[in-house]
């Protein structure tokens, strides 16, 4: 287990890369680490790697600090995003390289080497050098290179973050299935939100330094803690409303700014309401949520419809509701007009609620899944 113990990082007097970062990585998981550029997830893998010190903090594996070990005597492959290949060196080459400076024989180096070339589809690449490929190919050898000999940790920087859509999607799957095979550990960086909840068995996300949630894919997704992990989790992301909490007819209730509509809220909902009218924004998933023409007893939260996003399996509907607009996933067959008035399925008590930015309710339903704060 590797284990970062109020781990900072700065560059010169005022850039802050990390800040108080806890983090454990488990044997023979894969780890993600995900969050905008500039978060600190490419600073968190070389600091692990030994190729940069942390300011301040301890790292640790299995207990014991690494600090003074030679990034060398690791045994850590790191695969970075911007390609560290040697341009004077074949592809063969340059996937054998680490093998041959780990002492194996030519008939080990000839089958690993062919085997990743095959995973990474760049067989027919292996004559050539560096400078005659395209970003794309070059990236898939960096990422051969690192996986090609057996590693304790695997630290994938952006690994796939160059190539085209069917490649990455199809790489996704190959590093999920090589992590398993060779009941590996990986930590890998990523800024996309599919590829870190297809991928990670946990996910840190890092916002400028900062840790912001630690959690399987379904705690984070589920269960965010706050609204950057919420908006920055899931393809379309969560919509938010600003929201007013109000009393009416005896029953407690959200009013949605800039429109009549007033949400009814159960009393879980607003016993955790602190008591104040600002700061309370609700957000709703695309998926959480259905539309129809007519006003019924499920749909009664009427919206006017902004944009149409077909995207062939699924349309994506941005209706407007007060001042501010959601977005809902429909099926392709459902395709109102721009301006057409449309019903949202809207319930208060099964929402995400969130007071100046921290999570105060969730859905009843997404409370099965047991959240643990301990990180």
């Amino acid at each position: 287990m590797i284990e970062l113990r109020n781990v900072s990082k700065m560059y010169g007097q005022s850039t802050i890369a990390l800040r108080n970062l806890n983090l454990e990585i488990r044997d023979q998981e894969f780890f993600v680490i995900y969050g905008p550029a500039g978060a600190g997830k490419s600073t968190t893998l070389r600091l692990i790697a030994g190729i940069s010190q942390p300011t301040k903090g301890d790292i640790l594996r299995d207990g014991v600090s690494i600090l003074k070990v030679a990034p060398e005597n690791r045994n850590m492959a790191m695969a970075f995003e911007n390609y560290a290949l040697y341009s004077h060196m074949s592809v063969y080459e340059n996937l054998a390289f680490p093998l041959k400076a780990s002492k194996y024989s030519k008939q080990e180096i000839e089958e690993q080497v062919q085997r990743v070339a095959r995973i990474l589809q760049i067989s027919d690449l292996l004559d050539r050098r560096p400078g005659f490929l395209s970003g794309g190919q070059r990236q898939r050898v960096s990422l051969g290179r690192a996986i090609v000999r057996p590693s304790s940790l695997y630290l994938l920087d952006e690994p796939i973050g160059h190539l085209d859509a069917k490649l990455r999607h199809r790489m996704r799957a190959e590093l999920k299935a090589m992590a398993v095979d060779m009941n590996a550990t990986v930590a890998l960086v990523t800024t996309a939100s599919r590829e870190a909840l297809a991928l990670g068995d946990r996910i840190a996300i890092l916002r400028d330094g900062i840790l912001e949630q630690v959690g399987t894919p379904e705690e984070i997704y589920s269960l965010p803690q706050n609204e950057f992990v919420a908006s920055f989790v899931g393809e379309p992301p969560m919509s938010f409303l600003d929201v007013e909490p109000v009393q009416g007819d005896g029953r407690a209730a959200l009013h949605i700014h800039g429109s009549d509509v007033h949400l009814p809220i159960s009393p879980r909902v607003a016993q955790n309401l602190n008591g104040g009218k600002t700061g309370y924004r609700l957000g709703v998933r695309p998926n959480e949520l259905s539309i129809t023409s007519q006003h019924d007893e499920q749909h009664h939260t009427p919206g006017s419809v902004d944009v149409i996003e077909p995207l062939g399996y699924c349309n994506i509907i941005s209706v407007r509701v007060g001042d501010g607009t959601i977005r809902v996933v429909v099926d392709p067959t459902t395709r109102p007009e721009v301006k057409e008035t449309v019903w949202l399925s809207m319930d208060g008590e099964n929402i995400h609620l969130f007071h100046n930015e921290k999570a105060v309710v969730h859905p009843v339903g997404n409370k099965k899944i047991t959240l643990n704060n301990n990180h």
